[in-house]
């Protein structure tokens, strides 16, 4: 085996375990969402406006531009899952959407991305409901062979 494939396999191992991960590393506790599922989403955007400030209080554009789009990307497919969490199709589809962001972040964060992502999702994920309904969307893409890409790929899956 080639060491372009290998490294392709290690990576495909390491995404897959961060998205199964628990996320219990965040260190503080998200402030100013909305109780409801969807929470408030004022400029129609896809990500949350408590995410989005985090994002943008966090890392900053121009500075950090890559990083903030990989994260929002994230987000994005993440905000998804969660309202559609109930269509199996849907679930899928979003899935699909979270690897592809992943790999965006892993591409421009390669030494550091899983603090990042795990904080991320910690804040997204910061009520019961929301959780289940995250978890509700993964169930439905459990038995789905959802093709990742090979890491010299990744900076491709940036939206």
């Amino acid at each position: 085996m080639g060491a372009r494939a290998l490294l392709g396999m290690i990576g495909a191992m390491i995404l897959c375990a961060l998205c199964v991960a628990c996320g219990n590393e965040s260190t503080t506790s998200p402030t100013g969402s909305t109780t409801s599922l969807a929470g408030t989403d004022a400029n129609s955007d896809g990500v949350r406006d408590d995410i989005e400030s985090y994002i943008d209080t966090t890392y900053p554009v121009p500075a950090n531009l890559d990083t903030n789009k990989a994260l929002r990307q994230y987000a994005k497919a993440a905000q998804s899952s969660i309202i559609d969490a109930s269509d199996a199709g849907k679930s899928v589809t979003h899935s699909t959407e979270r690897f592809r962001a992943l790999e965006c972040l892993m591409s421009r964060r390669p030494t550091d991305f899983h603090p990042l992502f795990v904080e991320l999702r910690a804040r997204i994920l910061d009520t019961l409901p929301r959780s289940e309904a995250y978890l509700n969307a993964d169930s439905h893409a459990a038995t789905v062979n959802i093709p990742l890409f090979p890491a010299d790929q990744w900076a491709g899956a940036c939206a």
